[in-house]
């Protein structure tokens, strides 16, 4: 498979003509190889582990996604803003210092306060899970730092073998010690693995291959100018990638709380599945469009407002087939795929699809807005949807009904992404003085 894609990868670089569909081809190709792996050992894990497996390895991933924001203090997001590569490297000297010192205050936490946070995510049965919290945030760190240097040098080739390679590593562990010992930490374990080497994967071959020296991350060179520079992104963008993933835990761990781990396992394995469309075109699409706005921001920004526009159209048409047809037919694919005890999944699929198809159209405004200046607005708008998403769950709850929680939830995130892309679609055509046709 990955001789696959670094053959189709190399072929689209033959259309120079257009780079930009190139470069999207390259990571969706990754994307779609990483996602039809994990799709293809679902139904095998599955059989293996139960849902509280998966509920304990959700509400601790959850836990982990919260945290990673943090542990470059969102300047890694930056480093792809710099016009000269020592700049760029300065970032990335801030991002790594940044996670040491997250590291070591994460490591404290863990071990004062280990059983309240056990209690606060529902993991009181598993609490000792939380000891992995401040390795993974390191190696979130690394990974972070490596994808957006790789983003900035267009060496996306490299970023989706590696995607692909360790997809594969981790999927094959989870399965084979999986047939020894079925339980979270088992799940875990091999997800942190995953993690790792395609950090380590993307560094070792970006830098064998003279892209970018990994060396010159070291040492403290240039750290408070870049933090000066960028402080916005610690400012806002940090505070509003972890209030996204706190938001996007909330039904894992409320889920947790309210019910069981098991309904928590059922709809992690929901949004793990339909995830994979929605990563395989949204995150390529806004890994090549961040940098390709910024530029036309800054030179033509008229043509950027036109750029921002046809990608949400094509975002759009693009998630109707997928998850149209979920929206009608989850209930009976899920249990089909997946075995008879996920049932469940199959009616929160039928929400989730709603969710997941907003979200996809709405990657090319999300991307938009850091070139635009967007960074407050853009937190403003993830503490009052966490909040409404945080309602929704406790809706469902007081109701006793975990399906109407799911539902809710989704249909908040639906009404939240459309007025979201009508806010950046708007902001755009001020920028650029444009008017409404």
């Amino acid at each position: 498979m990955i001789k696959a894609l670094n053959r189709l990868t190399l072929k689209s670089e033959h259309h120079g003509h257009n780079r930009f569909v190139a470069d999207v081809l390259t990571i969706a190709t990754g994307t779609f190889a990483a996602q039809a792996i994990s799709f293809g050992f679902t139904p095998l894990l599955t059989r293996i582990y139960g849902p509280d497996s998966f509920g304990a390895m959700a509400a601790f991933m959850a836990l982990l996604n919260i945290i990673s924001p943090m542990s470059t203090l969102g300047f890694s997001s930056a480093i792809v803003i710099p016009a000269e590569r020592k700049c760029a490297a300065a970032v990335a000297r801030l991002s790594l210092l940044s996670a040491v010192l997250v590291t070591v205050l994460s490591t404290i936490l863990v071990w004062t306060y280990l059983p309240h946070i056990a209690d606060a995510t529902g993991l009181e049965s598993n609490s000792k899970l939380l000891y992995l919290i401040p390795v993974s945030v390191l190696i979130a760190a690394f990974l972070s730092v490596g994808e957006q240097m790789a983003i900035r040098e267009g060496i996306y080739r490299i970023k989706a073998t590696a995607y692909v390679t360790s997809t594969l590593i981790s999927n094959v562990g989870k399965l084979a010690f999986g047939l020894l010992t079925p339980v979270a930490l088992t799940l875990i374990l091999n997800t942190i693995l995953g993690r790792a080497v395609n950090g380590f994967f993307i560094l070792w071959r970006a830098s064998h291959s003279g892209h970018f020296d990994v060396r010159s991350w070291c040492g403290t060179t240039g750290i408070f100018k870049a933090a000066k520079a960028h402080g916005d992104f610690a400012i806002y963008r940090m505070p509003q990638s972890v209030i996204n993933a706190a938001s996007f835990g909330l039904p894992v761990i409320l889920l947790t709380m309210f019910f069981n781990p098991a309904v928590a396992g059922q709809y992690s394995v929901t949004t793990l599945l339909l995830s994979a469309p929605a990563m395989l075109l949204g995150q390529s699409v806004a890994e090549v469009f961040f940098p390709k706005f910024t530029i036309a921001i800054r030179s033509n920004p008229i043509g950027a407002t036109s750029l921002l526009q046809r990608a949400t159209v094509v975002m759009s048409l693009l998630s109707i087939i997928p998850f149209g047809l979920i929206a009608l037919y989850g209930d009976i694919v899920f249990p089909y795929i997946l075995g008879d005890e996920w049932g469940k999944a199959g009616t929160f699929s039928q929400w989730v699809s709603l969710w997941m198809a907003s979200m996809l159209i709405s990657r090319p405004a999300v991307s938009a807005m850091a070139a635009l200046g967007l960074q407050r607005a853009l937190l403003i708008y993830e503490i009052a949807i966490t909040a409404l998403r945080a309602g929704s769950l406790f809706v469902g709850y007081r109701l006793g009904s975990e399906v109407v929680a799911v539902g809710a939830f989704s249909l908040v995130n639906v009404v939240g992404y459309v007025t979201l892309i009508l806010f950046v679609l708007s902001k755009a055509r001020m920028e650029t003085g444009e008017k409404y046709v």
